[in-house]
């Protein structure tokens, strides 16, 4: 968390803007996260004659180390639903981030 500073943020969109790329699929230095998804698809309206579903999750496709997808929550105003895929060795280096959690 302390090496995304102001400093590193800037020179990160300085050298962007002088080789734009697209972000590859996938966590490339296994030291990012990636967040994705559109709030303007409610998920929860997806109704196949079992009622309401009571979670939503995106399918297997597309899943790597680092991937959190965002997404309106069930209760619509003010809240999310978040979907995160971690490997167990991620999952414990941020639950000993003292500053993280």
């Amino acid at each position: 968390m302390k090496a995304h500073n102001d400093e590193t943020v800037h020179r990160f969109i300085h050298n962007w803007e002088a080789n734009p790329r697209c972000f590859p699929l996938g966590n490339f230095n296994s030291a990012s996260m990636t967040m994705g998804s559109s709030s303007r698809f409610w998920m929860y309206d997806n109704d196949f004659g079992w009622g309401q579903p009571l979670a939503m999750r995106s399918g297997g496709a597309n899943k790597f180390d680092g991937k959190i997808s965002v997404f309106l929550g069930r209760e619509r105003i003010g809240s999310i639903d978040l979907e995160v895929v971690l490997v167990p060795e991620t999952m414990v280096g941020i639950e000993s981030d003292v500053e993280f959690m």
